[in-house]
């Protein structure tokens, strides 16, 4: 999971796009998106990733 978070961080940055701007797309609370994307090993809930990687494809 930890490499599918990164692997999303990584779209997210090609795009041009910010957590925070991907919040508002999909229509999250940034703060808490921010915090789940941080850097780190802590795992994202997968409702949440499936939700991120459509907002990455479009």
């Amino acid at each position: 999971m930890e490499s599918q978070k990164l692997e999303l961080i990584q779209k997210l940055e090609e795009k041009g796009m910010s957590i925070t701007q991907a919040a508002e797309a999909m229509e999250f609370d940034a703060e808490l998106l921010n915090l789940y994307f941080a850097r780190d090993a802590y795992p994202v809930p997968k409702r949440i990733l499936e939700k991120l990687a459509e907002i990455v494809k479009n």
